[in-house]
């Protein structure tokens, strides 16, 4: 054979094995079978308790190569892919731990502001009752993935200390700026017409008694029960704290009448569009 054909078959012999190599590179991932024995293995990555490590088997999903590896599963804890999953060459199997505990926490609760209004008060605001935090007991069921909490459930809550409300009384003195600072969001406004009366004038009842039988006057305003009910606490612009404690014929919809000791001072109030603050 000449020295020129041998070269020619070495280099076709060459460029066999490297197309050979090149087709096991591009190939799918598949079971590679040992030639030795003929039996099918898979390289496989095993990660579970914070380790991870490479293990070979001829085990056909990914459960049988967990319990070969020495990999069990308890309670809740699952895998990625499922055991069910064949196995392949290259296959990363993860095993997530889930655990489950029961926490009890104590949460506080907030107590209200009862405001009672005093129409012959003098103090801007005086607390009649300091108000005290309650406290309420919570048990969750935190779950853990591998030491992670990711969701908490609330089995049940109780209270073990009932709030004390706080009771404030306010008067005709306090400032509209003080109302809306103190209340915030207890409050809501309507713009509404006001007019006036006097308990015996200005058409006052003749008994000077207003309809929740109080006696009529400054800090007593007439309504519509329909748009505020009766002994509902209120603040207007300009007039004060008041109640809304009596109602008449002609007080219908967006109409206040307020109260006055005098007919003097009624017939100076006249009529305006006013502010009419409502607490909660």
């Amino acid at each position: 054979m000449r020295l020129g054909e041998r070269v020619q078959r070495v280099r076709l012999f060459v460029l066999t094995g490297i197309l050979c190599m090149l087709v096991i590179a591009a190939a799918p991932k598949a079971l590679v079978t040992v030639e030795a024995d003929g039996s099918s293995v898979v390289m496989i990555t095993v990660i579970a308790d914070g380790q991870e490590w490479e293990w070979v088997s001829s085990q056909e999903t990914a459960g049988g190569i967990l319990e070969e590896a020495g990999v069990t599963l308890q309670g809740k804890d699952y895998v990625s892919p499922k055991l069910h999953t064949k196995a392949v060459q290259g296959m990363r199997i993860r095993v997530t731990r889930v655990t489950e505990k029961i926490v009890t926490q104590r949460e506080p609760i907030r107590f209200k502001t009862i405001v009672k209004f005093d129409p012959r008060g003098t103090a801007e605001r005086t607390v009649i009752q300091e108000g005290k935090p309650g406290t309420k007991e919570i048990k969750y069921l935190a779950t853990y993935e591998d030491g992670v909490k990711t969701r908490c459930k609330t089995l049940n809550a109780q209270v073990v200390e009932k709030p004390v409300h706080e009771v404030v009384t306010v008067s005709p003195r306090t400032r509209a700026t003080s109302l809306a600072s103190r209340a915030g969001s207890h409050i809501r406004c309507l713009e509404m017409i006001a007019t006036a009366y006097a308990p015996f004038a200005c058409g006052g009842s003749r008994s000077g008694r207003a309809a929740c039988g109080m006696k009529a006057g400054k800090g007593i305003v007439a309504v519509d029960p329909r748009v505020i009910t009766l002994g509902t606490q209120l603040y207007v612009e300009g007039y004060g704290y008041c109640l809304a404690g009596d109602v008449g014929s002609a007080i219908k919809g967006s109409r206040i009448d307020l109260g006055f000791d005098t007919y003097r001072e009624a017939i100076r109030f006249g009529r305006h569009a006013v502010k009419v603050y409502i607490l909660d």
